[in-house]
């Protein structure tokens, strides 16, 4: 029985998408998640199936990372598959969204159980060439943009990754199990495609291009689990094919930890300055995958603390992805039905929860990774702090982004979508409180109370100015270099064309006088005996300039 429910995971998706397309076929996408919740929740650690037949040795298991992983990637597919359900009234184009979605939810899901380096990497090219056609779904020109910049970003990091796993089995002597990683670590070129290849789907900074254009413009369902779960398989990669424990990537946990604290703050810094609230939550995730960088990097940088940095690691994942796929799904909610007051209550409070305030997931996560942090890590510390005080103003400006005058929109939700949307809420609440015990979600104060008190200034501040109407005119903003550089190609174009002209219309009047000339009848007439007297003295000329050019060349050299 254990066997089947495993099988199950990502078999069923991937059944119920070849039927995706029948009559009754708009629910399918609330049974597909089902196995991998039963999984979380009844199968012990250890449970595993091997089908030696299929690809070169096919690995399925759970164990405690899996577990995690499977219990809040359920739960965030099913709310996501019931917010889709209720939302797809009037869509032409549901039964296409619905194929992507299942696809998906198998690769996703999928991976998660996968204990050799083919199935994983199977899983994660599914996904990841699903959510093409979920980024693409809106019928406009900017989706289509965004899916290809998409696609393109995905199809370079699976190269790479292609070529790691290739490089791993060859290394190993054809094995593909996760377990023979823990005995020969990999060399430094396959931990950098490791590296790059997952550190894509992160949104590292330099690899994050694809994500602001794709949160932008994929359905709320779909950005739902993007952002929450799928993302969250980057660091699952890591914690695979980089399994911490080992000296030998000690080096390249301190590089991780550099570039985690680079990206926290370059996704704090830069989602403050965005005007759309999807823009903003987009850079909020970069921020925060900036924070489970670090921490990889601390867990590759300390091998003695390192299980239990992994399962800190697990539960801020998932606390993350809960909040933030709630978030998206209320602000579907908003960008469907009008800002009504019970969203903005839901929203303010995921907001709180994403910020770390005390009594809210958030805290537990950072107590849970403050804990597991040896002694030495002491920047690291500070990092959350800093974090949590950012991602405070961050929240301050979404929900200052998403207030609209209460009620403005008559359209009302659709009522399993809310009901789905407030059951992810409720989950939310209690996930501390379940886990915890009081003493470790009340702390966290300071950095959030200090952030908030920075938003309510700036807040006050603006509304003074614009009281007193004194708020000076914006100066224009400099455009992107992007930006820039196709402004400098098309003058460069405008001004070729310009010459090609001018030059064009010179040769034209030229032409017209010039070839008449050449058509006089003494230059038209053929030659009679008398002109075959005019070669000899020809020849004798080009045989002079021919020998005066040899004489030339002969001194020179």
């Amino acid at each position: 029985m254990n066997a089947v429910v495993l099988l199950l995971i990502w078999s069923l998706p991937l059944s119920l998408a070849v039927f995706a397309g029948q009559r009754h076929a708009r629910w399918s996408p609330v049974i597909a998640p089902l196995p991998a919740l039963l999984a979380a929740a009844t199968l012990p650690v250890g449970t595993s199936v091997s089908l030696p037949w299929l690809l070169l040795g096919v690995e399925l298991g759970v164990d405690d990372t899996a577990r995690v992983f499977l219990g809040f990637s359920g739960l965030l597919w099913l709310a996501a598959s019931l917010y889709a359900a209720a939302s797809e009234a009037g869509d032409r184009d549901a039964t296409r969204f619905r194929v992507f979605f299942l696809l998906a939810m198998s690769g996703n899901l999928g991976l998660i159980v996968a204990q050799d380096m083919v199935s994983f990497y199977l899983g994660f090219t599914l996904m990841g060439l699903a959510v093409y056609g979920l980024v693409a779904h809106p019928p406009s020109r900017q989706a289509r943009q965004a899916a290809k910049h998409y696609l393109a970003w995905t199809i370079a990091g699976e190269l790479l990754l292609f070529i790691a796993v290739v490089m791993l089995v060859a290394q190993n002597e054809g094995a593909t199990a996760f377990e023979v990683l823990t005995v020969t670590p990999p060399a430094d070129l396959v931990v950098l495609l490791l590296v790059i290849g997952f550190g894509i789907k992160l949104a590292l900074p330099g690899l994050h291009f694809w994500l602001p254009r794709a949160y932008a413009v994929t359905p709320a369902p779909a950005v739902a689990v993007l952002s929450g779960a799928m993302i969250k398989a980057g660091l699952l990669g890591w914690l695979r094919f980089l399994p911490p424990g080992g000296a030998a990537l000690t080096g390249w946990g301190q590089a991780l930890m550099v570039v985690g604290v680079a990206g926290a703050l370059f996704g704090a810094i830069v989602g403050l300055q965005q005007r759309r609230a999807r823009l903003l939550l987009g850079y909020s995730s970069i921020s925060k995958m900036g924070v489970l960088t670090a921490g990889m990097g601390a867990a590759l940088t300390w091998p003695v603390a390192a299980p239990a940095l992994i399962g800190a690691l697990a539960v801020y994942a998932a606390h993350h992805a809960l909040v933030k796929g709630a978030l998206f799904l209320g602000l579907g909610l908003v960008e469907r039905g009008g800002l009504r007051p019970w969203v903005l209550a839901g929203l303010g409070f995921l907001a709180l929860a994403l910020a770390g305030a005390p009594l809210t997931s958030g805290a537990l996560a950072k107590s849970v990774l403050t804990a597991s942090l040896p002694a030495q890590a002491q920047p690291l510390l500070l990092l959350l702090s800093v974090s949590a005080f950012a991602t405070t103003l961050l929240m301050a400006r979404f929900l200052f982004l998403v207030w609209k005058p209460l009620g403005s929109v008559a359209l009302r939700p659709a009522l399993q979508a809310a009901a789905a949307w407030l059951a992810l809420l409720a989950l939310v609440a209690v996930f501390p409180f379940a886990l915890a015990d009081i003493g470790r979600i009340t702390g966290n104060a300071a950095p959030v109370l200090l952030g908030a008190l920075v938003a309510a200034l700036g807040v006050l501040a603006a509304v003074g100015l614009g009281s007193r109407g004194s708020i000076p005119r914006r100066r224009p903003v400099a455009p992107p270099p992007a930006v820039r550089a196709r402004r400098w190609m098309r003058r460069t174009i405008c001004v070729a064309q310009a010459v090609t002209g001018a030059l064009r219309s010179v040769w034209q009047s030229a032409s017209q006088q010039v070839w008449p000339a050449l058509g006089h009848r003494w230059l038209q007439r053929r030659p009679s005996d008398d002109d075959a007297n005019h070669w000899p003295l020809a020849g004798s000329l080009w045989l002079g300039i021919g020998g005066l050019l040899l004489a030339a060349l002969g001194l020179a050299a």
